[in-house]
C-alpha cells in the first residue's frame, strides 16, 4: 500500500522509542535515524541486504552518522558500480 510522505513521517513518529524521518527522493528511500541504538542495527544489515547474491536493493551510509540511503533498481547498479561492487 502506497504511503504519502507526510504519513509515513507521522508514523515514524508515532512510534515510541523511535526517532528518525524517511524521505522520498528521486532514486533512494534516504532514511536519518537519530536514536544511538538504531544505527548499529542498521549497519549490520548492510553486510545482508548487499550481499553478493542480491544485486538489489543497495543500502548505505550516506553523509552525517546515522543517514542512509536504500537504492532500488537502475539507482542500485549505479551506486553500486561507483562504491565497487561488494
Amino acid at each position: 500500500m502506497a504511503r504519502s510522505k507526510a504519513s509515513v513521517e507521522a508514523l515514524l513518529k508515532s512510534k515510541e522509542g523511535r526517532a528518525g524521518t524517511v524521505r522520498i527522493d528521486e532514486e533512494c528511500l534516504e532514511l536519518d535515524i537519530t536514536a544511538p541504538g538504531e544505527i548499529p542495527r542498521l549497519r549490520q544489515k548492510m553486510g545482508q541486504v548487499n550481499g553478493p547474491a542480491y544485486p538489489q536493493p543497495f543500502l548505505v551510509e550516506e553523509g552525517p552518522p546515522g543517514r542512509f540511503r536504500l537504492y532500488v533498481g537502475e539507482a542500485a547498479e549505479r551506486v553500486r558500480t561507483r562504491q565497487g561492487i561488494r
